[in-house]
Order: C-alpha cells, then sequence, then structure tokens
C-alpha cells in the first residue's frame, strides 16, 4: 500500500499523521544529491522495520520532489504544495539560490525547516541546522599553525561566513590573508591562479569550496606540480575522507581537514553494513561510503522520527487538519502550533551517524566533536579533535604538527582580494588590498 502511495506523489519533506499511525515524510531535495537521497530512503526503511516497537510506534512513508532550484517559482509551489497537505515540518536541502525562499515562507507560517545544507547567517527561527559550523575548529587550527601569510580560496555558495570569520582574525592576528573568490574558474583558470600564487611564494591555503570545485582546483593543483612537499593545504569542510587525495598522498604536500563522521563508531559500523548490501542500481551513491552531507540526511530523519516519538509520549495532539491555508496569503497566517513543533524539535537529543545532536535555542548544532586529520604518506590520519568546550585537541607530539611558519610579528594586517578576470582572452587580476589606507585598489596587467 505505501509503495503505491509512494509512486502517486513525487518527492518533497512534509509531516502528515493518518489514522494508519503513519508520518507521511516528504523530502525536499536538489540537483546533485543523489546519495542524500539514498540515505533519506535507508533511514525510514530502517525505522520502519525496527523490531523495537517503542522505538518505531509509526510508519515513515516518504513523499520526495526534486527541485531546480534556479526556478523561483518552482520552489515556491513546491512549499506550497506541501504546505496545503498539511505540512507539520519539512526536510530539505538547499544552495544560495532557495535557501532565502524556503526560510522565509518557514519563518513566516511557522513551519520548521530540518536542512543538512550550510548554516545560514543569522539567528532566524524555524530553521534546524543539522550542519555543524567549522568556524570555530579552522580558526583553532590556524592559531595552531601559527599561519601569519596564507591563502584563502572560496566560494559564495555557502554565505560568507567563514571569509568574515578569516578577515576579523586576521585584524585581530596580523595575518596577511589573500582572499580569492575562484566562483567562476574553470580548469584552465585554477592553473593560470595557482603557478601566479607560486611566484608570489605562496605555499599555504585555506580552501573553503562546494565538493565538486574542491576536487576540480586539487587535481590541478596536482596537474602543476603544487601537491610536493613544502606546501600546506587546509581544506574547510567536514568531509575530509569524501576527498580524493591519492596523488597527494604521494606527492609529500601536507593537507589537514576535519571530518565529522567517525567509522570506527558502533552505529556507524552497523549502518555500513546495511549500507554495503544496498543495490547500486536502485540506490544511486551507495558504491562508495555516505559523505557527511548523506550522513547528516540520515540524522535528519533520526531527529524528525524521535520528535513525534516524543510528542506520542508527551500525548500532545498536534493537528493541521483544516488548518492548510494558503502560504501566500497577505497577511501571512502562521500555523498556531508551529512554535510548539519548533520547541519539540530542538529539544532532540540522540546520537547518530554524526554523533551527538543537540540544537540551542535558535536552532544550530552545539555539543558537537569534529576530527581533525591529516594526509600521510599512508592515507588519512586522525591527528586530534574540536568542540565546543574543549578547543583543539591533539592527539599525538605536536611536533608532527609543526609547519615552518615563522613566529608572529608586529605588523599592519593586509587583507588581500584577488579577483581574476579575463579581458580579449587576457587575464588580469584586480587586487584590494586593505592595510593602513583603507580601500587602496591596486590593477595589475
Amino acid at each position: 500500500m505505501f509503495g503505491d502511495l509512494t509512486d502517486i506523489f513525487s518527492r518533497h519533506i512534509c509531516l502528515i499523521l493518518t489514522v494508519f499511525l503513519s508520518l507521511l515524510v516528504c523530502g525536499l531535495f536538489i540537483r546533485n544529491t543523489d546519495q542524500e537521497y539514498t540515505a533519506f530512503r535507508l533511514a525510514i526503511f530502517l525505522h520502519n522495520t525496527s523490531p523495537n516497537a517503542t522505538e518505531a510506534p509509526f510508519n515513515l512513508v516518504p513523499h520526495v520532489d526534486n527541485i531546480e532550484t534556479a526556478n523561483s517559482f518552482a520552489v515556491t509551489n513546491a512549499f506550497c504544495s506541501q504546505y496545503s497537505r498539511g505540512v507539520f515540518a519539512i526536510f530539505g536541502l538547499y544552495d544560495k539560490r532557495s535557501v532565502n525562499t524556503l526560510t522565509s515562507f518557514c519563518g513566516a507560517l511557522h513551519i520548521s525547516l530540518v536542512t543538512p545544507s550550510f548554516p545560514t547567517e543569522g539567528e532566524g527561527q524555524f530553521t534546524l541546522q543539522l550542519r555543524p559550523s567549522i568556524r570555530g575548529a579552522l580558526l583553532s587550527l590556524l592559531d595552531h599553525y601559527d599561519w601569519s601569510r596564507f591563502v584563502f580560496l572560496y566560494d559564495t555558495d555557502r554565505g560568507y561566513a567563514i571569509l568574515q570569520a578569516i578577515m576579523e582574525r586576521a585584524g585581530q592576528n596580523g595575518w596577511q590573508v589573500s582572499a580569492i573568490c575562484v566562483e567562476s574558474f574553470n580548469e584552465a583558470a585554477y592553473r593560470r591562479l595557482l603557478e601566479d600564487l607560486d611566484r608570489r611564494q605562496e605555499r599555504k591555503y585555506v580552501i573553503d569550496l562546494e565538493p565538486e570545485r574542491l576536487q576540480s582546483i586539487l587535481e590541478q593543483a596536482v596537474s602543476v606540480g603544487k601537491h610536493v612537499k613544502g606546501y600546506h593545504y587546509i581544506i574547510a569542510n567536514l568531509g575530509f575522507k569524501d576527498i580524493s587525495l591519492e596523488r597527494f598522498m604521494h606527492g609529500g604536500a601536507n593537507v589537514t581537514g576535519f571530518q565529522l563522521v567517525d567509522f570506527s563508531k558502533p552505529i556507524v559500523i552497523k549502518l555500513m553494513q546495511r549500507w554495503n548490501k544496498l543495490d547500486q542500481r536502485e540506490y544511486p551513491g551507495s558504491e562508495s561510503p555516505p559523505k557527511y552531507t548523506s550522513s547528516l540526511t540520515y540524522d535528519g530523519v533520526l531527529v524528525m522520527a524521535e520528535a513525534f516519538r516524543n510528542l506520542r509520549r508527551q500525548k500532545i495532539d498536534i493537528s493541521r487538519r483544516g488548518n492548510a491555508g494558503d502560504c501566500l496569503a497577505n497577511p501571512a497566517a502562521p500555523w498556531n502550533q508551529g512554535i510548539d513543533m519548533e520547541r519539540t524539535l530542538k529539544q532532540v537529543r540522540i546520537q547518530g551517524l554524526t554523533g551527538n545532536i543537540q540544537f540551542d535555542h535558535y536552532g544550530r548544532r552545539v555539543n558537537y566533536t569534529m576530527d581533525v586529520f591529516e594526509l600521510k604518506s599512508n592515507g588519512p590520519r586522525k591527528i586530534g579533535y574540536w568542540n565546543d568546550i574543549d578547543k583543539l585537541v591533539l592527539v599525538q607530539n605536536e611536533n608532527s604538527l609543526s609547519n615552518d611558519s615563522s613566529a608572529m610579528e608586529n605588523r599592519t594586517v593586509v587583507v588581500t582580494t584577488i579577483m581574476v578576470m579575463y579581458l580579449n582572452d587576457f587575464p588580469f587580476f584586480i587586487v584590494w588590498a586593505l592595510g593602513d589606507i583603507l580601500g587602496e585598489v591596486t590593477l595589475q596587467l
């Protein structure tokens, strides 16, 4: 019966309680999230087949939508369609083009959004961020390495939070940072940039890019020989083991990063046993271990199920029957029990694939731990961990983490942003340098 229902509806994330003690779990997925969708389906299947009746007092029935985020009408129509069904919450992924639409609707209508996508800036309500912030861990690592000069490569797909944090710390510590947005670069542009930076004796890089761009620029670094001893790269994402670093491993460059999922934990080992048995034709992406975003997606299903389990334990009746409303009404008519639903979701505290899952008043992850990894000749090796309380903790001799950075000097901070553009097929650089004279602009041809 549930399989037929799944075929009738297309793919989105909402929650509807039916007379059959079933929850309609609707998921909203964007382009290039096939593996995340596989993790979503697996989490629902394992919930529904759990032998423990107290863990699964209801079934989850999935209905998912794939949405083209470049089309704002499609995003709006998808949200409104689910809202009209009587949703309790939305699970979904977004990008920079759809984040404002989804969070604005959720805030206006008091519908909670549970998401594994990048944390939004500010302190908006009705958004639960499954993905922890990497800001504190990255700054702690930079302090440990005592870098005073480095290149920061970034794109804007996740906003400017990390860029802002780097710039603030640069001003405080006297760092010289070359911040370069490579969002519109192709492979040839990556190579030209890396070669130009090499001529400027730049050997230290912090890379904050989406996975596809990250993999591309690392490949180009290898192609121009910047993967050898003397270079140091810090990867600013939460899936160090998701990255292909085989060629770097043999080149000798130092590569450091963060890992949110601990594959040695029993809960992860148990999940991997099921994951490895999935039919790759039916479950795209299952041919490789789940990325950290897929693990966050899996945990998102656990969070939503736990929230409804808590409501049942407390005998709290939440219903939107007859109260679906019009999502485009002016003024907006928010769901009168939306705040109760949001509070229940934020009170969830469970252990998932990404460790302790707990939220603060603003829906942000707290009390989480991420491991710090470094690439060695035999592969990635854990060198420490970071959490809110202990900050950066090393698990081996600190001498092995040392580099050739000189001691900090008292100097005026020079924060440089380079934009590489092309004029008649010839590159030129626009360099913004913030020093003693703010707003100084230098054009390099």
